[in-house]
């Protein structure tokens, strides 16, 4: 029997080099054919930053480069070249790209797809955590995407209960978002934790956008009047009004750009305790939160507030407090802080559920069970590499 052809397509995530361990675990553990199209670069409008791609040289997969058009808006994005070259030459069984139905890119992989390689099995990705009617052209594209996909991966509940509403019939089943727990892990480097917090005071971190949906100021109210380090990385536009409020109640605060993975990962080891004080609005909730699987990778307690999937992603791993409140983010705080029982006990839970829910090699198991019924395979082509320790 030939093994089968996977084509993973990604704008942005498959850019960055941990991410890129999804393919290698796809390929490694069925043993068959794997390419991977991304763009050079991905730009981030909110941020103005740019991410470059980080190429690894792997011999599980091929990874093909095609420039895009409009980098940085997802909604736009469209491959100018090497689509359908690498569709006309490649001929994959299942193309399985990382993108919302409704996006313009989703729209052009589907058609030429469809019209080179009818028999192709497509799958997509969902994130969407409310029931929106989109305007065109974004409406038509969605739902001539729906029409002609046979399964979504939904990141979420929320997505699972959107896409049901909107008449999606096809495979539906909830793969999250993963992390690469052999990068992520229990460590401290020691030199990076002397200048993150030179005073050794109990530290506390955040990573993310520096936006008022995130909550970070909420967070430094919390731990207003506590004798803690707080370190935030990121940027955006609430960074400048935080700086202000940590002044003004004179917080002991360090804030740091974007950082890359392999920093923030030696960051997080740093941490005893990491916060998620997400809020949410009308048009945004916290639909997963990377981060926390990060943290609890790292063996770093975490407390998360109760917007969106937060509560579920936590799960058994840390502690919740209701969004906005507070009083109740500054007792779950006081009680870590002065629990160092309880902080190595979830810090143990943490990391046990993310190799046992999160790691890159459970996300690619169960990414192969659909890719498996789509394609009507029974049973997994390289049974033995799928067994072992987690990524």
């Amino acid at each position: 029997m030939n093994k089968p052809r996977i084509l993973m397509i990604s704008f942005t995530s498959f850019i960055q080099k941990f991410y890129q361990t999804l393919p290698q675990e796809i390929a490694r553990q069925s043993g068959w054919d794997v390419t991977v199209l991304v763009p050079p670069y991905w730009k981030e409008l909110w941020s103005g930053g740019v991410k470059h791609l980080e190429k690894n040289s792997d011999p599980h997969y091929r990874m093909v480069v095609g420039d895009i058009r409009f980098t940085g808006n997802l909604h736009l994005a469209v491959f100018r070249g090497q689509l359908k070259r690498v569709l006309g030459e490649f001929r994959p069984d299942l193309v399985d790209l990382e993108n919302e139905p409704f996006n313009l890119g989703s729209f052009q992989i589907v058609r030429a797809t469809r019209r080179l390689l009818p028999h192709a099995r497509l799958v997509l990705h969902a994130s969407q955590h409310r029931f929106k009617h989109y305007p065109p052209p974004f409406n038509w594209v969605e739902r001539y995407v729906l029409k002609r996909t046979d399964a979504i991966l939904a990141r979420n509940q929320m997505a699972v209960e959107v896409l049901q509403r909107k008449g999606f019939r096809g495979l539906l089943p909830i793969i999250t978002h993963g992390v690469n727990t052999e990068a992520f892990f229990p460590r401290k480097d020691e030199e990076i934790c002397r200048e993150l917090n030179p005073e050794r005071k109990m530290l506390l971190g955040f990573v993310g956008a520096l936006e008022e949906h995130k909550g970070v100021h909420h967070l430094l109210e919390a731990v207003r009047g506590l004798d803690v380090r707080m370190v935030l990385v990121g940027s955006g536009r609430m960074r400048g009004h935080l700086a202000t409020l940590a002044r003004k109640w004179k917080i002991d605060v360090q804030f740091l750009p974007p950082a890359s993975h392999e920093d923030v990962a030696r960051i997080m080891g740093c941490l005893d305790l990491f916060v998620l004080p997400s809020l949410t609005r009308a048009n945004w909730v916290e639909k997963f939160g990377r981060v926390l699987i990060e943290a609890m990778a790292c063996g770093v307690p975490v407390v998360g507030s109760s917007s969106g999937e937060i509560p579920r992603v936590i799960g058994e791993g840390g502690l919740i407090f209701r969004e906005g409140d507070v009083l109740d983010l500054r007792e779950k705080i006081q009680r870590l802080l002065q629990d160092e029982a309880l902080r190595r006990e979830l810090g143990r839970r943490g990391r046990q559920r993310a190799v046992e829910h999160y790691s890159w090699k459970v996300i690619a198991r169960r990414t192969l069970e659909i890719y498996r019924q789509l394609l009507g395979r029974t049973a997994p082509d390289n049974e033995q590499t799928n067994r072992g320790g987690g990524s």
